[in-house]
């Protein structure tokens, strides 16, 4: 086989797990990587998704006609549809890479004590995908010692960065009583200095009705 084609195949084989590996890396929140641990991420994954695409009878995308009589050049005969079982797979297992972070899948080593572990960078991580969802009442304690009530809408996906959206937010005065905020929502960012967070129970009402629940707590 000529250096060149050799080169394709290659090439095309490691193209399907960077594919996969960078849709991992730029969907999933997970602990920083090194460079090199990208790589040989990468790596594996080309060789899982090159094991499954030929367990399922996949081929590269083209192959070699060979003249026996040496008369012509062996040809190179393209085959573009066998490129769709390679996309599929790598799409697959791309998607299942992301939910075994998102859901935490080393649950499953936890339970047979394999690990301690899970999937995600933090326990920031772990508690607010774990245990929030978009609305979920909050209390910020601040380093200032003042309190703000609000709902949840997005957070920081670092625990380094310590940041949340909170809407329909209040401020907590020191008789537990509270004075809206004006506006939309309010951005606790990481200079707020954000001491804890208590995730509420959802109930209807207002942020009164939440402060007491929490205080009942």
């Amino acid at each position: 086989m000529p250096a060149t084609l050799l080169a394709l195949q290659v090439f095309l084989i490691l193209l399907r797990g960077f594919s996969a590996a960078y849709i991992v890396q730029a969907l999933a929140t997970r602990r920083q990587q090194s460079d090199l641990e990208r790589v040989i991420e990468a790596i594996v994954f080309s060789f899982v998704i090159y094991l499954c695409s030929m367990l399922g009878g996949g081929r590269l995308p083209f192959h070699i006609l060979h003249d026996s009589s040496a008369k012509i050049d062996d040809a190179v005969i393209w085959e573009p549809s066998q490129l769709m079982l390679p996309a599929a797979v790598t799409l697959v297992f791309a998607v299942a890479s992301l939910a075994y972070v998102r859901f935490d899948g080393s649950r499953l080593f936890q339970k047979l004590r394999l690990t301690e572990r899970t999937t995600r960078n933090s326990i920031w991580n772990d508690v607010f995908e774990s245990e929030a969802t978009n609305g979920q009442p909050l209390q910020v304690e601040l380093a200032d010692g003042r309190s703000v009530i609000g709902n949840l809408v997005y957070y920081s996906d670092v625990a380094d960065d310590a940041s949340v959206y909170l809407t329909q937010a209040s401020w907590v005065t020191e008789d537990r009583e509270t004075v809206a905020i004006p506006g939309s929502g309010i951005l606790l960012t990481k200079s707020s200095g954000i001491r804890s967070i208590s995730l509420l129970d959802p109930i209807e009402g207002t942020a009164e009705g939440m402060i007491a629940t929490a205080d009942s707590e």
